[in-house]
């Protein structure tokens, strides 16, 4: 009976041990440090692999411990109510670790699936940039073509942040210089046949049917990264592109956004609308505001679509994201592809939290400040290098003045992204159905309010 008072004691003390640590860990390290150490397979495993062990052992002690008190000697109320009570002090005690041992074995998947190993990228001009592609899947569309091109770049000293949007129906985009895609379009992309195929989405299609011509696990993917990084002047160091028939898993496991809606918005065909004011949006919601164009134009959806990005940024902290971390990491490693490589994690977390304590400016290239028929790619490098650079604050989307007339807005309007005619697709598959072909005549005028293009502050505001 002593041995096994010992191994008693031995086990109180592990455990009293166990539960100083937590408290200490509480105390002492911040959600932040928590999510910088999220992002090691070799320690969750490590982790997970020790709170399995120690789960294990208070089931070995417990059942110890029934032996001990000589089951077969009591009666068979006393036998079934200490069957029960050792039960109980097993689930209690090995909840814990069990739930600690899932996170981990979530994370850790997360990781391996969705970043591959590779290359560390190194910061240009002091600044890391990373394009956001929203990727459009339904059954209706062609291609897999990217619905919205954002690219998001972090000063790696400062963590000031900046967001930069493209229209998906610039023409002529530029591949970066010494590319081979650069050689065959030395003018831009462009090309006999119909528009549509040589928009900046439609580099995607291009990348994905020519891949001897982009180096990297997804062609399409390096296709655009190219393409924006020659038309914006700047390097490209990653690339991320989101599912958009998945968003709504991603918003639903974060909780929802919280957005302040400044307009009506039409959400789909029963006349049913989304209301002004302050309101925490769902995912079916919240994809519908980011993607409707009833009533509005691409270049309002942009706007909108940024505001989301932010909501994004401003709402994921830490604490959040740990507390929904499982639904987040399933929702996340099914609907996002990128080339983060995972040896670069612990670097871009600490730069995301830094970017928290900044606001964003942004720019967006709509008209009047290009035309995307006919972009003045100049003036692009330019007002890019101004943003990331320069002293003046961008944020809300002024720019200088630009190429105005009416009737270069009418060139710029919006084309058929996809090459083809409207589709439908049910509101409760969640997402509006834009026809991408301007079948709803919409004038590019109305994304614009007194001649300046429309920012993120006058879309929406969330916090």
């Amino acid at each position: 009976m002593r041995g096994h008072r010992k191994t008693g004691k031995i086990a109180l003390l592990v455990w009293a041990g166990l539960v100083f640590v937590g408290l200490l860990v509480t105390w002492r390290i911040s959600m932040n440090d928590l999510a910088r150490l999220a992002v090691h397979p070799w320690l969750l495993t490590s982790f997970q692999i020790l709170a399995f062990g120690f789960a294990l052992a208070w089931v070995a002690i417990l059942i110890d411990a029934w032996r001990l008190g000589n089951p077969p000697g009591l009666n068979r109320k006393h036998r079934l109510i200490m069957v029960g009570a050792t039960l109980g002090l097993a689930i209690i005690v090995t909840t814990p670790f069990v739930v600690a041992a899932r996170y981990a074995e979530a994370a850790h998947d997360l990781v391996v699936r969705m970043f591959p190993s590779g290359d560390v990228a190194a910061a240009s001009d002091g600044r890391l940039n990373m394009l956001l592609l929203g990727m459009d899947s339904g059954d209706n569309r062609y291609g897999g073509r990217p619905d919205s091109i954002h690219v998001v770049s972090v000063d790696v000293l400062t963590g000031e942040p900046a967001l930069i949007s493209l229209p998906r129906n610039l023409e002529k985009a530029r591949f970066a210089s010494g590319t081979p895609a650069a050689e065959e379009f030395p003018r831009g992309f462009s090309g006999e046949g119909d528009r549509s195929d040589y928009l900046l989405n439609a580099t995607w299609t291009y990348g994905t049917e020519n891949p001897e011509l982009f180096d990297g696990s997804s062609p399409g993917a390096t296709a655009v990264k190219q393409a924006v990084q020659g038309s914006l002047g700047i390097d490209i160091h990653y690339y991320a592109a989101i599912d958009l028939q998945g968003f709504r898993d991603l918003v639903d496991a974060l909780g929802g956004l919280t957005i302040d809606v400044h307009e009506e918005l039409p959400i789909g065909e029963q006349g049913r609308v989304l209301e002004p004011g302050v309101q925490t949006l769902d995912g079916y919601h919240a994809l519908w505001y980011a993607r409707s164009r009833e009533s509005t134009s691409d270049y309002d959806r942009m706007a909108r679509q940024m505001c989301v990005l932010g909501a994004f940024l401003d709402q994921a902290d830490p604490r959040t994201v740990l507390t929904n971390f499982v639904e987040l990491a399933d929702a996340s490693a099914e609907m996002v592809t990128t080339d983060i490589p995972r040896e670069d994690l612990s670097n871009l977390v600490d730069l995301a939290l830094e970017a928290k304590d900044h606001d964003v400016a942004s720019l967006q290239f709509v008209p009047p400040l290009i035309v995307p028929a006919d972009p003045d790619f100049d003036l692009i490098a330019e007002e890019t290098s101004e943003l990331l650079h320069g002293n003046r604050d961008v944020a809300g989307g002024e720019p200088p003045d630009g190429p105005e007339s009416s009737e270069a807005a009418e060139t710029s309007g919006d084309t058929d992204a996809d090459g083809e005619g409207d589709g439908e697709e049910s509101p409760a598959e969640g997402a509006a159905d834009e026809s991408d072909d301007g079948g709803e005549n919409h004038d590019p005028g109305q994304a614009m309010e007194n001649g300046e293009p429309v920012g993120i502050s006058s879309a929406c505001s969330f916090g």
